[in-house]
């Protein structure tokens, strides 16, 4: 079982040694780091990680990453593309360096083995449920690339321009790009998928103009640019089909326990009951300095499976 996992960082460089660490020592380990903050101390906490096989590679194409915005979805498939050349993977985990795991390295195997062929990645159709429920999806986000903090006169702007063009551009939920019909499908940042959907998914980022063009505009593209190419096409079945709408975004993670609020909460040991229940692989966002107890809890978990 060949895995790749793919970490995106921009804060916490030890956390991200750990994380590596904790990781199965035959694995890969393909990370980006936001091109607004200086790789160097990730790069040095790495070069500490202990009795990995497996390499560590920091991808050269790094992005800006602006939340919400197409520059997501860039360095995803930066990662993917870092890893298929260097070789073939049974499975590729798109992670945050924030994570951390909650089942040992070989009971993650033994579920991998168990499904194999199977694409941990979960979604929706937006276009069977309620306006309601689909609203800032039908939103066109011009100018979502900019690096404009929140409260600037030019953030003040894209926002105006937004409300502006709303009485008379709707996105569809159902849309035509580079000759094929798709539907809009909505999940997680979060999957392990097969080398064979990763490919799948490469290759159509990178011929699909139209498609690119429909998700640059659009709202949280992370969040369905991967799982709207997987629905549609002959993956589809291997996927994780869910029946909107659902009531937390934490239904759409089918690896990862995450606590979703106005932020993402900071796991700590008073959360070790909720996630040793809750049955997932992983967990969710761990700090260093604020979850130590909870990761140490979870460490003597993992050496009896």
């Amino acid at each position: 079982m060949k895995i790749a996992f793919l970490l995106s960082a921009f804060t916490d460089a030890p956390h991200l040694q750990r994380l590596i660490d904790s990781l199965p020592s035959d694995s890969d380990c393909y990370i980006h780091i936001d091109a607004s903050f200086d790789q160097t101390p990730f790069v040095e906490a790495t070069q500490r990680c202990s009795q990995r096989q497996g390499s560590v590679t920091f991808i050269d194409k790094r992005v800006r990453v602006m939340w919400g915005s197409f520059m997501q979805v860039r360095f995803q498939m930066e990662m993917i593309r870092a890893a298929l050349n260097k070789q073939a993977y049974d499975y590729l985990f798109m992670l945050s360096a924030q994570d951390y795991p909650v089942w040992s390295n070989d009971r993650i195997i033994q579920h991998l083995e168990a499904n194999k062929g199977k694409n941990f990645l979960q979604g929706m159709s937006l276009a069977e449920l309620p306006h309601s429920e689909t609203y800032e999806y039908t939103r066109y986000r011009f100018l979502n690339n900019k690096p404009w903090r929140y409260g600037t006169l030019k953030s003040k702007f894209r926002v105006a321009l937004r409300k502006i063009c709303e009485p008379f551009l709707k996105k569809p939920l159902v849309f035509e790009a580079d000759g094929k019909t798709y539907s809009l499908y909505k999940g997680s940042d979060y999957f392990a998928i097969t080398g064979e959907l990763a490919t799948y998914l490469l290759e159509t980022y990178d011929q699909s103009p139209q498609l690119r063009r429909y998700f640059t505009n659009s709202f949280a593209p992370s969040e369905t640019f991967a799982h709207t190419v997987a629905f549609n096409s002959r993956f589809a079945d291997s996927c994780i089909l869910t029946k909107g709408p659902v009531e937390k975004l934490e239904q759409l993670t089918p690896l990862t326990y995450i606590e979703y609020g106005q932020k993402i909460k900071i796991l700590t040991e008073n959360d070790y009951d909720s996630i040793m229940a809750s049955g997932k692989m992983i967990c969710r966002k761990t700090v260093t300095g604020e979850s130590d107890q909870l990761m140490g809890m979870i460490d003597k978990q993992r050496q009896h499976g």
